[in-house]
């Protein structure tokens, strides 16, 4: 029987997962990763790291399933996709790797790029940029280490170079990665001379775009011990986390729903067709793996997970107390929150405490609207739960505008979210839509596995592959929809209200650091 490695390099862990051909988990395994914030607004993580962290989890899990290596077809790869780094002539790292959702040098660039083409950019590229301004911020505050720099690569394309010793002239980018990169036409799958020109870039800086199911070389003598795979094992390109995650999740056709419960709270459908957003600014189009009329639609909230753990971190319900039967905290406040009623006794909560990603509005921060000395701890949290399915409610409806014919029938959810019963149906509830649980946690690790075995011939139509099965299902209840559907409103009209209060507030946090 042959076998594919998925490796999901993400921000808080790398995870590598082995796969048999019928999409079967048969070992896992997973590493921490750190993030080094050096000073106020900076965040950075070590290239290096990350790719011992790959070897040794490869190599883990190639133990752990006690196969033979030579029964491994392929690898793929899958990470983050909002962030950058430099490599030298000879594929090595000149600068971190830099988590662009955290690091915030760069966004003064942003801002300038945001303020002179702001449409042009949505249209083209798809949405506001991280790699792009992160290039003009090396170039203005880096010189010497600029100098150094023979290509801009992402984290997960530059170990899998490593691993195979590639120069950086092989350096590569899947289509997946342009939207969040800035300099692309996404909607053509490959650079824009426009933008390039327009931002004054060095095109000779960039790697080439090649297919997500493309192998970009093979395992190196060098590293393949270190492995513990044979020389010369195929090594597939891959595409970004997201993208990998809906292909593992089995969203492959127009119409159907993905909500990733992670990090970043994320709500992405397929569709058959490249759909930017300018008008509202709320859907960042990804081009799909699976064939030139593959596309993904997403929106996130910034840090929505983050948030989530937060609270539990700061007002949690204390200590558990002997036979509580419950597993851990968070189902110790659904419980608490499961008796609160619908809408939270008139209680909103804006999740946003970094600022609004989609559409990008820096200047939000978290907001508590309508408390009174009734509400409790339940009320706040279950408004916490509440806020993200408002958001969801937004985009929905954004989506249902650009595609009026377009029925909906299921919203299947992933990541560590997905666990609580009470949030799925919140959020059943506020959409109307069927809520589906998916058993596996390993979806982007599974979607990177899809694509190398389809590089290898293992998977000749990926489009007919349904390694994921759902868990239950979850409402929705009419009557509470109906409920919904007032605070949804109520709660989309608050940033229009909030905003000039948000701008101010930004401006007095602005003068005190000043």
């Amino acid at each position: 029987m042959e076998y594919i490695i998925g490796v999901d390099l993400g921000t808080s862990a790398v995870k590598a997962a082995f796969f048999d051909v019928e999409g079967q988990t048969v070992a896992e395994a997973s590493r921490t990763m750190n993030i080094h914030y050096p000073g106020p607004g900076c965040a950075e993580q070590d290239p290096g790291e990350y790719l011992a962290a790959v070897k040794e989890t490869i190599r883990e899990i190639i133990e752990k399933s006690q196969t033979s290596p030579s029964s491994v077809a392929a690898v793929g790869f899958t990470g983050q996709m909002a962030g950058a780094m430099g490599i030298d002539r000879n594929g090595s790292p000149v600068t971190p790797w830099y988590p662009s959702a955290l690091d915030t040098r760069y966004q003064p660039y942003l801002d300038q790029m945001d303020e002179n083409s702001q449409k042009r950019l949505v249209e083209l590229n798809g949405a506001m940029p991280f790699a792009a301004p992160r290039m003009l911020w090396w170039k203005e505050h880096c010189g010497e280490v600029f100098k150094q720099v023979r290509k801009v690569a992402i984290l997960s394309n530059f170990v899998a170079a490593a691993l195979a010793g590639l120069k950086a002239e092989e350096a590569y980018i899947d289509p997946s990665y342009l939207t969040y990169f800035g300099l692309g036409n996404t909607a053509e799958r490959c650079w824009s001379d426009e933008l390039i020109d327009l931002f004054e870039i060095n095109k000779d800086l960039l790697p080439r775009v090649i297919p997500a199911a493309t192998i970009i070389g093979k395992l190196s003598r060098d590293t393949a011990p270190e492995c513990g795979l044979l020389p010369g094992t195929p090594l597939v390109a891959g595409s970004g986390d997201q993208v990998a995650g809906a292909m593992g999740a089995g969203i492959v056709k127009e119409g159907q729903l993905l909500d990733v419960a992670g990090t970043f709270s994320t709500l992405i459908t397929c569709i058959d067709s490249y759909l930017p957003d300018p008008g509202f600014n709320m859907l960042q189009p990804m081009a799909g793996p699976v064939s030139e009329s593959h596309w993904y639609s997403m929106m996130y909230i910034g840090g929505g997970g983050l948030t989530h753990r937060w609270f539990c971190d700061e007002f949690g319900p204390g200590p558990a107390v002997e036979n509580d039967n419950f597993n851990n905290i968070y189902e110790r406040l659904d419980s608490m929150a499961a008796s609160v009623a619908p809408g939270s006794d008139g209680l909103l909560f804006v999740p946003h405490l970094a600022g609004r990603s989609c559409p990008p509005d820096r200047s939000v921060r978290g907001t508590w609207i309508g408390f009174t000395w009734t509400h409790k701890k339940k009320h706040f949290y279950r408004a916490l739960l509440e806020s993200i399915a408002y958001d969801f409610a937004q985009v929905l409806s954004v989506i249902r505008h650009y595609l009026p014919e377009q029925r909906f029938s299921e919203v299947r959810v992933i990541g560590g979210g997905a666990d609580s019963q009470l949030w799925n149906s919140i959020k059943s509830d506020v959409l109307g839509l069927p809520y589906k649980r998916l058993h596996r946690k390993d979806s982007a690790a599974l979607g990177s596995a899809i694509i190398a075995g389809h590089a290898v011939g293992l998977f000749p139509d990926m489009k007919a592959l349904n390694f994921s099965k759902t868990d239950d299902c979850t409402g929705p209840d009419s009557t509470r929809h109906a409920i919904y559907e007032k605070y949804a409103a109520a709660y989309a009209k608050a940033f229009d209200q909030l905003h000039d209060t948000y701008m101010s507030l930004a401006a007095l946090r602005e003068e005190i650091v000043d």
